[in-house]
């Protein structure tokens, strides 16, 4: 039986999300994110059966638009276009694919539903279909579809595109609310999912109404969280399942006894999470994802810092960890990085040699430099300012200093190179020039 189910996430980075780790792990390949200079490998994922970037008409035609289709560079550049710490970096939509029909309807069926998206609202989507894994359901063939939250164009991303504008914008551009919008895509995959389904000359449909929209008395099957979800399918049976199908047998129950019974055990359950979730306290904290490199790298050396005697060890260990070179050879691994070393020195040249000492050199005088043109701390301030007393003397009070300027004044004037009109005179003419400026 053809089943229907619709997710859609967004990728933010107060959540902590990152665009260019989602889209490395849907495509299996590895991207490497500018901002914070991490590296992402999923190369070794053998459940993609097809992946491919869709582009707008009318823009992928253009000679200037192949930025775009490098799944690496699109990424990043929605990363440096979000540059808020709540900045949406994309828009994914997850979908079950109909197991009832063969692979490469599958794979055009995902590719008809990502060029619609890309055409209504002038963006690019990344869509990946993936095959049940090893140990999982046989019949979970679905598709990521990872679409940018601005408007793709040859120069670059633009401006947000319509599903990601605010209320007031969609209101001054005359538009309804972003539900309608969401209620379009998944009307629209019921229909090309059924268009599918026909043209393979089956029977099964699928609808993307509620139960309650379509007419059906019955309550949806039990749907566990995510992290549930998964923890059961490791360990067993959890507390929380538990609880959550214990409210689902009790609502089903309560169905059967009439309208009346189910509304009182409704709103008892809305209550009973309203009183939980008011006993949690909110945290303040930052997400990872939501820091820049510049922040990613002083939390690196404060955790160093705090940590740096047991990651030193750590390093040292791995360091003499041994390593087997062939069948009758073990080496440890700085030992190897000793040995290449000293084998890239030997093939280099004479030239080559001395540039290498050259460089050493002015990376050891930078250093020197850069270390020499520190601020001098509190103690080294107070150092020097004693020893400059003791060369130079006191300062003069402000009376010696009158006293001192009369003297010369006078000495001026007895000599013959100044006197007070002329003085008078030079004060008057600078204050005439800063009025005329």
């Amino acid at each position: 039986m053809a089943k229907y189910f619709l997710l859609v996430k967004v990728f933010s980075r107060a959540k902590g999300s990152r665009v260019t780790r989602a889209a490395a792990y849907r495509a299996g390949e590895r991207i490497h994110d500018d901002r914070t200079s991490e590296s992402y490998n999923y190369s070794d994922r053998k459940d993609v059966v097809h992946s491919e970037i869709i582009l707008p008409d009318g823009v992928a035609q253009s000679p200037d638009i192949e930025w775009a289709r490098k799944r690496a560079k699109l990424w990043n550049a929605a990363e440096k276009a979000g540059n808020r710490r709540n900045s949406r970096l994309g828009r994914e939509v997850l979908v079950i694919l109909p197991p009832e029909i063969d692979a490469a309807g599958r794979t055009q069926l995902a590719r008809r539903f990502a060029v619609e998206l890309s055409e209504k609202y002038r963006n690019a989507v990344d869509f990946a279909v993936h095959e049940p894994r090893a140990g999982s359901d046989e019949r979970h063939h679905h598709a990521h579809l990872l679409m940018t939250t601005r408007e793709v164009t040859p120069k670059g991303l633009g401006t947000r595109t319509i599903l990601d504008l605010s209320g007031t914008e969609r209101h001054a551009r005359g538009l309804g609310p972003s539900k309608d919008d969401l209620l379009w895509i998944r009307k629209r995959w019921a229909d090309l999912t059924n268009q599918a389904l026909a043209e393979a000359g089956l029977s099964q449909r699928v609808d993307h109404r509620s139960y309650r929209f379509q007419g059906l008395d019955r309550d949806p099957a039990v749907a566990l969280p995510q992290k549930v979800f998964y923890a059961e399918r490791q360990h067993g049976r959890t507390v929380a399942g538990d609880e959550i199908r214990a409210r689902h047998r009790e609502r089903v129950e309560a169905r059967q006894r009439g309208d009346e019974a189910l509304q009182h055990v409704l709103e008892r359950q809305k209550d009973d999470v309203r009183r939980a979730m008011s006993r949690k306290a909110p945290e303040q904290h930052l997400r990872h994802g939501a820091l820049n490199r510049d922040e990613l790298n002083a939390l690196r050396r404060q955790q160093y810092q705090e940590n740096k005697h047991v990651l030193n060890e750590r390093r040292r260990q791995s360091q003499k960890r041994l390593v087997r070179v062939d069948d009758n050879t073990l080496k440890s691994r700085l030992e190897l990085r000793r040995e290449k070393r000293r084998q890239q020195v030997a093939e280099m040249s004479a030239e080559q040699r001395e540039a290498e000492r050259a460089k050493a050199r002015l990376q050891y005088r930078n250093r020197v430099a850069k270390a020499e043109k520190r601020p001098p701390t509190a103690e080294e301030s107070v150092r020097n300012w004693l020893e400059y007393r003791k060369t130079h003397g006191p300062e003069p009070t402000a009376d010696e200093s009158a006293q001192n300027w009369l003297a010369r004044w006078q000495q001026q004037v007895s000599s013959g190179t100044s006197t007070l009109e002329d003085e008078q005179n030079s004060h008057q003419r600078q204050d005439d020039r800063g009025l005329s400026l």
